[in-house]
């Protein structure tokens, strides 16, 4: 009697009570279209780092089932605190708060196991989610007010305003009462299995092709990017129907149409222009179809105060990089890449802007021995925009620097050029190099070349001379001083070439063609244009034979200078054939 007195009082409790809620979410399911046929189940998803600039790290999920009639009314409990592991830490100031944050989600429970399962890599869809607290954000339909779980672990710190210990709900940047309704929108659209998509969401995928086997909606995939790189804005979109490229589109940057190229399968070019700091659009107009709109917002120019060009550093070493702020920037990414393949770069560093003037970082992870290229990159707020498909376009500013790494125990060594040149018909050589030890530029070294010493220039801060060579020899040079012991290298010159004379008079403002015999043995050509006072007024690297000097607007005399450029097995050291006229220009 006793223990069926107690099994009926209002505080009994079975074997499946889980005792008090610590937080509880209500809201509705809601449809556009036809009620689903199917039972509806719910979970969260944990993303540890969604509300910071990188990609989520990892998926963690809890479930509940439903199986009530349509239109759902839903109350979804959290008894415990997350799961380890999606806690990560957010800096401010001089602490660091720890929180994680998760999307609810409606979903079929296609293979039946009670729970939503994630695609793991290189895998298709398990399960078919259905509809997300934070809209269709993939398939370019987000919800005007997205809604977010967010835990935090213990006192947030100042800058979280609004927010409490333990559970919080987080909807369209703001913190709102846990009484609020979250509504779960059902699309059923294929982009809606990128919240489980372990390629996806853990940033691996960079490919062109959408992850996990998913096909787009409507057909049509818009990937891609706007960039404005040194001063250089362009466009690169690749469009897909989810594996075959689709050309003869109607493309758009800002109501400027672009070009489609068939060898590379872009649409695209340089030479656009780009509001910054502002909104852009870009437009995509597939037959039959309503347009692709995204909407993208670029920062403002800034300028790269560190690394300055020439810098030289030894491989182990980190690199001080610095800038000033961009408008309208919201985040930076810096990174360094070398330019010889493998192009494994370091790891990136992301800078958040907390409004201050200027802004720095320290790289690490310099290993080759090559010459590397330092990027700064700014991001708005609405950098990034999705589209119908899976598209994701994005847009940034970016500002880069070239450091040369150097072996850590290279020691003696030397960098610059042997040269043999002909201008106006007269053959001259020269040799200028610089030597180092390690990244010490020293000027009391012995330097030959041939066995020729080359005295020291204080004014260029090099060791010039002159030897007696032809095209397609090879010079020894050598390095010595009081201390360490001579080291030679050898520096191949191409063979000769004939560069097809311009005309000795050319009209300003017109483009100039340059033409030249192949010279064997050549890594490369390098086309100079420079006025009687020494500034640059034209410079290009390429392979090819010809070139084409862009309209100039000076009138004058100017020195064209076509070279053949040869690369030995020390890539600080080149020989060059080097063909230079004088080109009258006038109006």
């Amino acid at each position: 009697m006793l223990l069926l007195l107690l099994s009926c009082s209002p505080g009994a409790v079975g074997p499946g009570y889980r005792g008090q809620p610590l937080f509880t979410v209500k809201g509705q399911v809601v449809t556009l279209g036809a009620a689903p046929t199917t039972p509806i189940r719910l979970a969260v998803a944990w993303y540890p780092d969604e509300q910071s600039p990188s990609a989520p790290r990892a998926l963690v999920t809890q479930d509940i089932a439903y199986e009530g009639s349509f239109p759902l009314n839903y109350t979804f409990s959290f008894f415990s605190i997350p799961p380890p592991g999606v806690l990560i830490d957010y800096p401010d100031g001089e602490r660091v708060t720890r929180a994680a944050f998760g999307v609810l989600m409606a979903y079929e429970d296609v293979n039946g196991n009670g729970q939503l399962d994630s695609i793991p890599m290189g895998g298709s869809a398990i399960d078919r989610v259905l509809g997300t607290s934070i809209g269709d954000t993939y398939n370019g339909k987000p919800s005007p007010k997205p809604v977010y779980v967010a835990y935090v672990e213990g006192t947030p710190g100042p800058e979280w305003v609004g927010y409490s210990p333990g559970y919080n709900l987080w909807r369209n940047f703001e913190v709102v009462p846990e009484a609020t309704s979250v509504p779960i929108e059902l699309d059923a659209t294929n982009e809606l299995n990128f919240f489980v998509c372990e390629e996806f969401i853990s940033g691996s995928s960079y490919g062109f092709d959408l992850p996990c086997n998913i096909t787009p909606t409507g057909g049509v995939r818009v990937i891609g990017n706007v960039y404005e790189q040194n001063g250089l804005a362009g466009l690169s979109l690749r469009i897909t129907d989810g594996v075959r490229v689709l050309p003869g589109l109607q493309v758009e940057l800002n109501d400027a149409g672009v070009s489609f190229d068939a060898p590379s399968g872009l649409y695209g070019g340089n030479g656009f222009s780009v509001v910054s700091p502002g909104l852009n659009s870009v437009t995509v107009r597939p037959p039959g179809q309503p347009p692709l709109v995204f909407a993208l917002e670029a920062p403002g120019g800034f300028a790269l105060q560190a690394p300055t060009e020439g810098r030289r550093l030894l491989a182990g070493s980190s690199l001080s990089t610095q800038w000033t702020a961009a408008a309208r920037a919201s985040f930076y990414q810096v990174q360094a890449y070398p330019l010889t393949p493998p192009n494994d770069g370091t790891t990136p560093v992301l800078v958040t802007s907390r409004g201050e003037t200027a802004f720095s970082s320290t790289l690490t992870g310099f290993t080759m021995d090559d010459t590397w290229e330092v990027s700064v990159t700014a991001f708005a707020p609405r950098y990034l925009a999705h589209g119908r498909g899976g598209s994701l376009v994005n847009i940034s500013t970016s500002r880069s620097e070239y450091v040369d790494v150097l072996p850590a125990d290279i020691g003696l060594w030397l960098e610059g050029a042997v040269t043999i040149g002909t201008y106006q018909g007269q053959v001259g050589t020269s040799v200028y190099v610089q030597g180092f030890d390690g990244v010490t530029l020293r000027s009391d070294a012995l330097v030959t070349a041939d066995g020729e010493v080359m005295p020291w220039s204080r004014a260029a801060e090099a060791y010039t001379g002159a030897v007696a060579l032809q095209p397609a020899d090879t010079v020894t040079l050598a390095i010595s001083s009081t201390t360490q012991a001579r080291k030679t290298f050898a520096v191949e010159l191409p063979d000769d070439f004939t560069l097809t004379a311009p005309p000795p008079s050319h009209p300003t403002g017109t483009p100039l063609v340059l033409t030249w015999s192949a010279a064997p043995g050549a890594s490369e050509y390098r086309v100079y244009v420079g006025d009687a006072v020494g500034r640059q007024l034209h410079f290009e690297a390429l392979l090819g034979t010809t070139a084409t000097v862009p309209a100039l607007d000076v009138v004058g005399v100017v020195t064209v200078s076509v070279s053949a450029v040869k690369r030995g097995a020390n890539r600080h050291l080149i020989g060059v054939v080097q063909k230079s006229v004088d080109v009258s220009l006038s109006p």
